[in-house]
């Protein structure tokens, strides 16, 4: 049981990084806005130009928050930076099982880990679609050895949690969204996550664990705002990219105990600040 809880608390913080109202975009909420979902962090807005955003929740074992400001505008093109920082020890240390339904070995010794993620984003309006970019840096940072064997060899868990053993990433990306008749909207996104000399350093050492070194990732959602306060979203991500064990790709979510795919469903709502136009 313990196993299944820690295993949903991961899936719902990585599949939660979807999408906000504009959380992809170098839009910052209005002031004293608040936006909530069933696995989507909150994100509320602090000032004009500064946004919070995290995911509650999960913050006693999954410790983590995240900083978005916005920067002049360029011509027709808004721009913002983010600053994120989590540490994923205590979650860790909750997966360590031995046997079936184990993700990390107790006997690993898991150290205090620290992950730092920026990201620059910029946001136009062209043919009617709202379309952002973004490029960012990712560090983690450990205060001890990493035991080589930490590691866990999922999509969208695997690579994320090499930055440990890396050092560094880069993550680039892109997304669109467009508008559609009553009320409905479609959103697109593409991501790669790359590690840069995770292939030479898994052969200098002669451990097969640190081999793949990029992700790609995309996701589809179609919202229905059913008011300017609530919206329901449903879709799928789709995540292919090299693993230990070679490459893989999958689509998300997916149940192993069941052998099927669902998909993604989410609900949003909003408090205070002023409605977006």
């Amino acid at each position: 049981m313990r196993h299944g809880l820690s295993l949903f608390i991961l899936a719902g913080f990585l599949l939660g990084q979807g999408r906000n109202w504009d959380s992809h975009a170098a839009l910052l909420l209005p002031v004293k806005r608040l936006e909530v979902g069933l696995f989507q962090p909150s994100r509320y807005g602090v000032t004009e130009f500064l946004e919070v955003r995290s995911q509650p929740f999960l913050f006693l074992v999954f410790p983590n928050v995240s900083f978005k400001t916005g920067h002049k505008k360029v011509g027709n093109i808004r721009t913002a930076s983010v600053l994120g920082v989590y540490c994923p020890t205590p979650l860790l240390n909750i997966i360590s099982k031995r046997g079936i339904g184990g993700l990390i070995d107790p006997n690993i010794d898991v150290p205090f880990l620290m992950g730092v993620s920026s990201s620059f984003i910029m946001t136009t309006t062209k043919y009617a679609m709202q379309i952002s970019a973004k490029a960012g840096l990712d560090l983690g940072l450990s205060f001890e050895k990493v035991d080589d064997r930490l590691s866990i060899d999922l999509p969208m868990l695997y690579h994320r949690m090499e930055v440990f053993h890396n050092k560094w990433g880069i993550h680039l990306g892109f997304d669109v969204t467009k508008e559609l008749p009553k009320a409905f909207e479609v959103f697109f996104d593409f991501d790669l996550r790359l590690l840069p000399g995770a292939v030479n350093r898994g052969k200098a050492s002669g451990y097969e664990m640190h081999y793949g070194n990029h992700s790609i990732e995309h996701k589809l959602l179609f919202i229905w705002n059913r008011t300017p306060r609530f919206r329901v979203m449903l879709g799928y991500k789709l995540v292919s990219g090299e693993y230990p064990y070679g490459s893989d790709i999958r689509i998300l979510p997916f149940i192993p105990m069941l052998e099927k795919w669902l998909p993604m469903f989410e609900l949003q709502w909003s408090f205070g600040g002023e409605n977006r136009n």
